[in-house]
């Protein structure tokens, strides 16, 4: 049986829990060798493409925008009262 996991400051960590009895023999072999090194700078594409995570798209994707009944709930008016309050109690 295999398991899988990676190392964190010379400790293998496993991606899942796992039981072995103490002194249970293991084989550790890596999966795919660093070809570069500690000095590697790879491009944000490429960091994406090995943690297996898809680009969200134009920006303006991710920007959604504040919910219709929710835009004039007074917060920028109590906002507002709070910072008078603030300057008032100031030295």
């Amino acid at each position: 049986m295999s398991y899988k996991g990676f190392v964190q400051n010379g400790v293998v960590i496993f991606a899942e829990p796992v039981q072995l009895a103490p002194g249970t023999e293991v084989r550790i072999e890596p999966v795919a060798p660093s070809a570069s090194g500690f000095w590697e700078s790879p491009s944000l594409e490429d960091l994406l493409r090995r943690q297996g995570v898809m680009p969200a798209g134009a920006g303006e994707q991710g920007l959604g925008g504040w919910p219709e009944d929710e835009l004039d709930d007074g917060f920028e008016d109590a906002v507002a009262s709070w910072r008078a309050r603030e300057l008032e109690w100031a030295p």
